[in-house]
């Protein structure tokens, strides 16, 4: 079974040095999303802080696959309001 490492870039970084053996790319790409979900969620503050945030999943030779982008934009409306209350 192959063996893909998820790579973070969020001004941090997060290096994948295990990585995780799935059957094939597209399970690989459906954990992406699920992983990137429980970053972005468990790590919020700065998520809409820093604005990008990226992944990059690799193979086990260091091949770039696929990459997966966020941008985490607040709107002045949701700002002006939260400031009403």
């Amino acid at each position: 079974m192959p063996t893909f490492f998820f790579e973070i870039e969020d001004g941090s970084g997060i290096t994948d040095d295990l990585g995780m053996e799935l059957a094939d790319l597209a399970e690989a790409r459906c954990e992406a999303v699920r992983y990137a979900g429980r970053l972005i969620c468990d790590h919020a503050g700065n998520f809409w802080n820093s604005g990008d945030w990226k992944m990059t999943v690799t193979n086990d030779k260091g091949l770039s696959l696929f990459s997966l982008q966020f941008v985490g934009i607040e709107s002045p409306a949701i700002m002006a309001t939260s400031q009403r209350a």
